[in-house]
């Protein structure tokens, strides 16, 4: 709570230092130099207008308890789902529509607040942590706005194709791809609903669970590979 705009130099601390508290200060970028403080286990950014978290945050790998809400976050990066030690994560408070299922990497997180954002539904991977405390209030979670979610584009045929090659097991068969093919079949994801390869985003939809984290009925989001996936499923 000091309106800083830039930090001082961390350098002599890089070895040391645990906790970080930086919240209440005019710092409308990430400060990339924490990245470099190895033993950090706490950092705290809360009200500051910072838009973007930077993807070498999985540098930070001994960090635990991660609290950036009442900043400007659209998105999370992928280098946030690589943190294995993080048990605690606030992002109460941003701007954030969704959060990609790969979450679920985070096998030892515990609190997890995402209220005060523009969710209208959650991750199915959150199903699979151990979470003991999950705040969730002032979202867009509301059963009018779950068809709305459940809205598709139709998927490229570069992806269905992808996805037919891959099925099918035709690379046994075709020994002779091309790069930019063999580029393309390798870049798939798991399918949320078979956990067969996904290509591209998939087709959404919305399944409701009652009970889950002790709440009512909440809605989660399932990714799905193809459109005989998602029916079946």
């Amino acid at each position: 709570a000091y309106f800083l705009f830039r930090l001082p130099d961390l350098t002599p601390l890089m070895d040391t230092l645990v906790n970080l508290n930086l919240a209440f200060n005019n710092l409308f970028f990430f400060p990339v130099e924490v990245l470099n403080l190895k033993t950090l286990q706490v950092l705290v950014l809360r009200n500051n207008p910072i838009r973007e978290i930077p993807n070498d945050i999985s540098r930070l790998k001994t960090l635990k308890k991660f609290i950036i809400s009442f900043n400007l976050l659209s998105e999370l990066p992928d280098g946030l789902f690589l943190l294995d030690h993080l048990q605690h994560l606030d992002i109460a408070y941003n701007d954030i529509t969704f959060i990609h299922n790969d979450i679920k990497k985070l096998r030892q997180l515990k609190i997890l607040n995402i209220e005060g954002n523009q969710l209208s539904a959650l991750p199915s991977g959150l199903l699979d942590l151990p979470l003991k405390h999950l705040r969730i209030d002032n979202n867009f979670i509301h059963p009018l706005l779950w068809n709305e979610q459940n809205q598709n584009q139709p998927q490229k045929l570069t992806h269905l194709a992808a996805l037919c090659f891959s099925r099918n097991n035709l690379r046994e068969r075709y020994a002779d791809i091309s790069e930019d093919i063999k580029k393309i079949l390798d870049d798939c994801t798991a399918c949320d609903c078979c956990g067969g390869p996904r290509y591209g985003q998939g087709l959404c939809l919305v399944q409701v669970y009652s009970d889950a984290f002790r709440f009512g009925r909440l809605p989660f989001y399932f990714l799905a590979c193809s459109s005989s996936c998602r029916r079946d499923f």
